[in-house]
C-alpha cells in the first residue's frame, strides 16, 4: 500500500484537497487526514487530476529507429500522459484484422502507459467491425499505401454507420489545385499548397455528408475532427455541433496550431513543417478561444517523430511531423498561469472530455485504478528537446520557458516521480 497525502484533486469547477489510498494498484481511500503509517509520498500540494489523455500519436510501429511503444510511453509518462491513442499510418498501414491485432499485442507487451489503437480505413475496408479499436481513422488526404478516401462519395457510405470516426480533413482536390500554382521550395509554400480552404471545404465536404445522415439515418456516427487549425473551419464544426440531433461532432486541436503560425515558417523550418500546417496568429486566437467557450473539446498532440537529419533536410524531402507528448501537458497549464484560461478548462480538454469520447475511464474513484497526473503549477523551466525521452531531440518550442510541469504520472497504480 502507498498513501498520497496533500494532493489537490481537480475535477468539474472543483478544487478537494485530499490524500489518496492506494493498495495493489486500486483506490481504496480519498479522504483528508488519513492515518497511515506505511509507505508514504508527499504530492507537496500539488495538483492531482484524472490520467491525462493524449489521444492523438504515431508512436512509428514499423518504424523504431523513429520512436517505438517503449520509447514513446517513457516519453508520455515524462509529459504527464497516462493514456494514448496511437494512429494507424504505420509501415504496414493497419488497415487489416491481423495487422491490427500484431500491433496491438505488441503495443500492448512494450507499452509502460495504457495505450489504444485506431483501425485505418480504406475504401474495402469501411464495414469491418474491430472490436479493440478505440476509434476509426479517415485521412481525406494520402497517407500510408491505400489508408485514404480518394473518392469522397464515399463517405455517406462510410459514416453512415455507428461508430467512432477521427477524420484528418484537408481536401485533395484544393492541395492539388494548390500545388500546379506553387513549388514546394520553401517552408512558406509548404503552408500555401496546404492551405486553410484546404482544411474548410474538407470540414464543409464532411459536414454536408453528416447533415444527410443525421436527417435520414437511423445510425448515430461520432466524428472527431482532428487537428482543426482555422477559424473557420471550427465555426462550421461549432455551428454543426448546434444544429445536429443524432450524429455527435467533436473536435480536437494541437498545441502548435495554438502557439504557431506561418509567420514563424522560415525560422522555425523543419520543426514547423506538420500537417495541417502552420496557419494566421487569428487562428491561433480563434482555438484558443474555442477551449475557452468549449468549442474545442480535445488537445491533443499529433505527436509525430521523425529522425532529427531528416527535419534539417530542405523542405520537399523533409518529412512533416514533430514530437510533441512531453511538451503538452507544459504548454496547457502555462496557459493557465498566464491567465488565458482555467485549471478547469486544462481539466476538460486533457482528461475529462477524451475520456468521454473515447470511452476511457481514467475517474479517480474507490475501486478503480490508479491513472492519475499530478502536476506542479509553480514550476518553472526552459523547455529543451535534449532532455526528452521521446527518440525525437527537436521541438519548435526549444528554450520556451514555461511554468507548470508534470510532478508524477501514475499508470494502473505504478507511480512515476518525475
Amino acid at each position: 500500500m502507498v498513501l498520497l497525502k496533500n494532493g489537490k484533486i481537480v475535477s468539474e469547477n472543483k478544487i478537494t484537497e485530499s490524500d489518496i489510498l492506494i493498495e495493489d494498484g486500486i483506490i481504496q481511500k480519498i479522504e483528508k487526514n488519513i492515518d497511515y503509517s506505511g509507505e508514504t509520498i508527499d504530492l507537496k500540494g500539488n495538483y492531482v487530476f484524472p490520467g491525462f489523455i493524449d489521444s492523438h500519436v504515431h508512436f512509428r510501429w514499423g518504424n523504431p529507429e523513429k520512436e517505438d511503444f517503449l520509447s514513446g510511453s517513457e516519453a508520455a509518462i515524462a509529459g504527464g500522459i497516462v493514456y494514448a491513442i496511437d494512429m494507424p499510418n504505420n509501415t504496414p498501414p493497419v488497415t487489416t484484422k491481423e495487422i491490427f491485432y500484431k500491433k496491438m499485442k505488441e503495443g500492448n507487451e512494450k507499452s509502460k502507459i495504457n495505450l489504444y489503437f485506431a483501425y485505418g480505413v480504406t475504401e474495402n475496408n469501411y464495414l469491418e467491425n474491430v472490436e479493440e479499436a478505440i476509434f476509426y481513422k479517415i485521412f481525406m488526404v494520402k497517407s500510408v499505401g491505400d489508408l485514404f478516401i480518394s473518392d469522397y462519395s464515399k463517405l455517406r457510405e462510410i459514416l453512415d454507420q455507428n461508430k467512432i470516426f477521427a477524420i484528418h480533413a484537408e481536401h485533395k482536390n484544393v492541395i492539388l489545385e494548390n500545388s500546379k500554382k506553387y513549388e514546394l521550395n520553401s517552408f512558406k509554400n509548404h503552408c500555401k499548397i496546404r492551405s486553410r480552404e484546404s482544411e474548410i471545404e474538407a470540414v464543409k465536404e464532411v459536414l454536408e455528408v453528416l447533415q444527410k445522415i443525421d436527417k435520414e439515418s437511423k445510425n448515430k456516427p461520432n466524428v472527431h475532427f482532428c487537428h482543426i487549425s482555422v477559424k473557420e473551419a471550427l465555426d462550421l464544426i461549432k455551428n454543426a455541433k448546434k444544429t445536429f440531433k443524432n450524429v455527435k461532432v467533436t473536435v480536437e486541436v494541437s498545441p502548435h496550431h495554438l502557439f504557431l503560425n506561418s509567420k514563424m515558417a522560415e525560422d522555425l523550418k523543419g520543426c514547423g513543417k506538420f500537417n495541417p500546417p502552420l496557419r494566421e496568429e487569428a487562428d491561433n486566437l480563434a482555438l484558443l478561444n474555442g477551449i475557452i467557450d468549449g468549442t474545442v473539446d480535445v488537445v491533443a498532440t499529433d505527436h509525430a517523430p521523425h529522425l532529427l537529419n531528416e527535419k534539417l533536410n530542405v523542405v520537399e524531402k523533409c518529412p512533416s511531423g514533430i514530437p510533441g507528448i512531453e511538451t503538452l501537458v507544459p504548454l496547457i497549464m502555462n496557459l493557465v498561469n498566464e491567465g488565458k484560461i482555467s485549471i478547469f478548462d486544462a481539466y476538460r480538454v486533457l482528461s475529462k472530455n477524451p475520456s468521454k469520447i473515447f470511452k476511457i475511464n481514467n475517474k479517480i474513484e474507490i475501486g478503480n485504478s490508479a491513472n492519475m497526473t499530478v502536476v506542479d503549477m509553480d514550476k518553472e523551466y526552459k523547455i529543451s528537446a535534449k532532455d526528452f525521452k521521446s527518440k525525437a531531440k527537436f521541438t519548435p518550442f526549444e528554450g520556451k520557458t514555461v511554468k507548470g510541469k508534470p510532478f508524477a504520472t501514475l499508470v494502473n497504480g505504478k507511480i512515476y516521480i518525475l
